[in-house]
């Protein structure tokens, strides 16, 4: 086998596994933001609506989840 060949496995092998460990990072941070996603949520549902109309609450509380979750997985 000639020595670039096996540059190049290595090579395709280590790409492999680099996304591999990328995306098990990923769902790691999203198992550890769920938690605090979920309480949000517990906590906007008991509260009473703060707007005039239930849709724009919604889409408040939905902007601010998003950008919560953004922020984090940023981190």
């Amino acid at each position: 086998m000639h020595p670039y060949t096996l540059i190049l496995t290595a090579f395709e092998l280590l790409k492999k596994e680099n996304a591999e460990l990328k995306q098990q990072i990923e769902i790691m941070k999203l198992q550890n933001i769920s938690p605090t996603v979920a309480n949000q949520i517990d906590e906007w549902l008991s509260r009473p609506y703060q707007g005039a109309y239930e849709r724009q609450d919604i889409e408040i509380f939905a902007k601010e989840i998003v950008k919560y979750i953004h922020g984090q997985m940023k981190a």
